[in-house]
């Protein structure tokens, strides 16, 4: 099966567990043998609010169809926050 690059940006990016990481933005092509190498997904919601930009490699992709893209499970996680004790007010 082929997929035009047309299909491909905008392709919604699942994990394995079904978790909905975003949609392909952008990719990188290894001229030498033609294959994608890399594929960039933008997460968030509104343009502007809370965006990251993926960058998954190929090794990581599990299955690509015109419907989505689905990669694996420890492509991401979740960032770790630390919060400051609060201290008592008097």
């Amino acid at each position: 099966m082929q997929i035009s690059s047309s299909d491909l940006v905008n392709l919604p990016v699942y994990t394995e567990n079904g978790r909905n990481l975003g949609r392909i933005d952008a990719f990188d092509i290894d001229v030498d043998s033609g294959s994608i190498t890399k594929y960039y997904v933008k997460t968030g919601l509104i343009k502007g609010l809370w965006h990251q930009r993926l960058m998954i490699d190929k090794s990581e992709v599990v299955s690509v169809s015109k419907e989505k893209m689905i990669v694996k499970d420890n492509v991401y996680r979740e960032p770790v926050r630390k919060f400051k004790a609060a201290g008592m007010v008097s």
